[in-house]
């Protein structure tokens, strides 16, 4: 799990091998990130929040 620099959204990697971002305040789901094969180990944003890193076991980049 990751919070934003801003402290607004917080980035959950699932199972699955899928991101989702949830608002920190009202608890409301915003999106889900989907493309990685395998279960997600970490998640980051970058400085500027416009970014998320993700590490998975699925070799992708």
């Amino acid at each position: 799990m990751a919070l934003s620099p801003d402290g607004r959204t917080f980035a959950i990697g699932s199972g699955k091998g899928d991101i989702h971002l949830w608002d920190r305040v009202t608890g409301v789901h915003k999106t889900a990130l989907i493309g990685r094969t395998d279960g997600i180990f970490s998640v980051s944003f970058s400085p500027d929040g416009r970014t998320i890193a993700s590490a998975s076991g699925d070799s992708t980049r």
